[in-house]
């Protein structure tokens, strides 16, 4: 907030002044996925006139390569442009994930103690918290810091006696970051300040963001998730800029909290008493989304508003991402139930078994007659526990020499050498398969928590190297693919399973299907920077992503009923594609980034391999003759009474 001098036997300033004062209040926080170093400008400082009767107030916090402690800037009487703000524009080794920013418009001046965003060293980070708001009564006993504190405010403001507050609670708490605080207690002290006056607060630790909204929507304040490839780099308000010129920044997922909407992306209303946590570009925590928050009310009356603002009604969660046109959906969450990757992984894994009806159909037709060829079929399904095969029967129009035999994958095999001329070959391979109900709880080790790095004895990594090897690709563009891949490492705490879940779930959210926009040569560099492309494409990413990790990784060929849940028909018009993951205490498991799920009864598994190559249905040689080729598939997937 732009608070006056706090004193507790005082009066409120006059009402006029200060309505004038929080109208020029500006919040602004910026959660980034990888570490980013934005130009920011202060336009209204830019162009400014000499005018010291008219100062300009502003503070910025961030956390310089990504440590635990915080860079604090600021300058409670700004005339025009100085080196400070030279500085926010022009230096390029910000290096950090969390950005919070305050600024305040034309006022009376406030002295360096009293500006926002305040800092405290703890638990060995430090901690940085900014107000827009004021709080009223006697805050000595509303709020006590205990008869030898800790923390002490500097200043003279109401903010800083409640940032003293709530560090006195943490470090009660031992809690060592906000993490362990627990979001719906931090909600609860939020609402307690709430009930002493008007309250935005933007709260951080340098690991996680927490964002609250007044519970009168007073000064409302907007968020907005803005992901790559952008279509400019910069956002604007009239008084604030900030540039993601650097090349890597334009590849950065964002989440923007403001005060006032900027110039791009979809902005969402916070609503009333709703508390948000950002992670790493993302929303970790939705306390309209947690059914313990929903039942935390404000702890006491209102004392005293200063502006009287209409109730703005709480709003669920939503992404500012647009539905992407031919992607599936994951079914619907309730707006009671938490976010959780964990949540909507196990809804895609149903509890009755199902048989499905495969006819895959694949013609070549050539423009002079194949005089002699070799042929490989792979079109098998997979028989075992989760996945019986009751029916099987491959025809083809040409037999020839045939044999069918196991490969070094595991793989059904069939080849064939067809020795006469033929202008036309077709294949058609009919299968009937029962799927038994996966189990979720597979994804959770029985014994312990498993973290990031896995670490291999050193014959299980022997076993598992064709696994491990990302694609061949220029070391620039790996550690690129790397640092991607560790935000979400960093996003989940290095919990194996949840770091799995949400880069399986991102790549569904974040990537758009586009049929036709890749070939066989996209490599998951051109996918990650051009975020489209179609499921062979998403699963190749997760497999790079996964094996820079060091988590196992292979590629599995299969199909997918898509029945009446899934908005992407086309789906199961060919084969289909998904990564499977090797977890230490059950093997394999499937992810489908294709659809935002793991793989359960509505796929058919068929073949797998290190890669496509490896796994790919139908491949073949032509020796002599031929010429121009065509193709055409069909695949029909239907359930049928079991």
């Amino acid at each position: 907030m732009p608070n006056q001098p706090f004193s507790r036997s005082a009066p409120p300033p006059d009402a006029a002044v200060k309505r004038a004062e929080h109208q020029l209040t500006r919040l602004l926080a910026m959660s980034f996925d990888g570490a980013a170093s934005p130009s920011i400008t202060l336009k209204a400082l830019v162009n400014a006139r000499e005018d010291r009767d008219h100062p300009y107030g502003w503070g910025f916090a961030w956390y310089p390569a990504q440590t635990s402690s915080a860079l604090v800037v600021k300058d409670p009487t700004s005339i025009g442009d100085n080196p400070l703000t030279k500085l926010l524009r022009d230096w390029e080794r910000f290096a950090s994930t969390v950005f919070l920013c305050h600024l305040r418009g034309a006022a009376r001046s406030l002295q360096e103690q009293d500006t926002h965003p305040f800092s405290r060293s703890y638990a060995g980070r430090d901690w940085v918290l900014a107000h827009n708001g004021d709080l009223f009564g006697d805050l000595a006993q509303e709020l006590p810091l205990g008869d030898e504190p800790v923390f002490e405010p500097v200043g003279n403001t109401d903010s800083e006696h409640a940032f003293c507050w709530l560090m006195r609670n943490v470090r009660e708490l031992r809690a060592r970051r906000l993490a362990d605080v627990g979001w719906a207690r931090l909600l609860g002290w939020f609402r307690q300040l709430d009930a002493l006056g008007t309250s935005n607060f933007m709260f951080t630790d340098g690991v996680d963001l927490v964002v609250y909204s007044d519970s009168e929507g007073y000064n409302g304040l907007q968020w907005s998730r803005l992901k790559p490839p952008h279509a400019t780099t910069r956002l604007e308000t009239h008084d604030i800029e900030i540039d993601l010129q650097d090349a890597e920044d334009r590849s950065r997922t964002l989440v923007v909290v403001a005060t006032q909407p900027m110039s791009v992306g979809a902005w969402t209303p916070i609503g009333a008493s709703q508390m948000l946590v950002l992670r790493r570009g993302a929303v970790l925590y939705d306390s309209n989304a947690d059914p313990e928050a929903r039942a935390l009310g404000v702890t006491r009356p209102r004392q005293r508003s200063l502006t009287p603002s209409p109730h703005v009604a709480p709003m669920p969660m939503q992404e500012v991402a647009t539905q992407v046109p031919g992607r599936s959906m994951p079914p619907p969450r309730p707006s009671h139930e938490p976010v959780s990757p964990l949540v909507l992984a196990r809804r895609s894994i149903a509890s009755e078994v199902r048989t499905l009806s495969v006819v895959h159909d694949t013609r070549y037709r050539y423009e002079r007659p194949v005089e002699r060829s070799a042929h490989l079929y792979r079109l098998r399904p997979v028989h075992d526990v989760q996945q019986e095969v009751l029916q099987h029967e491959l025809t083809l129009t040409l037999d020839g020499l045939r044999r069918d035999y196991e490969d070094v994958f595991g793989n059904r095999v069939t080849g064939t050498e067809i020795e006469e001329p033929y202008s036309e070959l077709r294949i058609t391979s009919r299968s009937v398969v029962r799927l038994q109900p996966g189990s979720s709880s597979q994804l959770l080790s029985p014994r312990r928590r498993f973290s990031i790095p896995l670490v291999w004895m050193p014959w299980q990594r022997q076993m598992m190297l064709p696994y491990l090897l990302p694609p061949e690709l220029p070391e620039t563009q790996l550690t690129e693919l790397y640092d991607f891949a560790m935000t979400f490492v960093a996003r989940r705490d290095s919990d194996l399973v949840q770091t799995l879940l949400d880069l399986n779930m991102t790549i569904y959210r974040d990537f758009a299907y586009r049929s036709g926009s890749t070939t066989l040569e996209t490599t998951p560099f051109d996918v990650y920077c051009n975020r489209e492309g179609v499921c062979q494409d998403f699963a190749n990413l997760l497999i790079c992503l996964a094996r820079l990790l060091g988590i196992p990784a292979r590629y599995r060929v299969g199909y997918i009923f898509t029945s009446g849940v899934y908005e992407n028909q086309m789906q199961s018009e060919a084969s289909h594609a998904w990564a499977e993951l090797y977890l230490p205490w059950t093997g394999w498991q499937g992810f489908d980034p294709t659809n935002g799920c793991l793989v359960g009864r509505d796929h058919v598994r068929v073949a797998c391999g290190r890669n496509y190559r490896d796994a790919t249905p139908t491949s073949g040689t032509i020796y002599k003759g031929g010429g121009f080729e065509t193709l055409s598939v069909d695949v029909r997937v239907e359930e049928i009474d079991g």
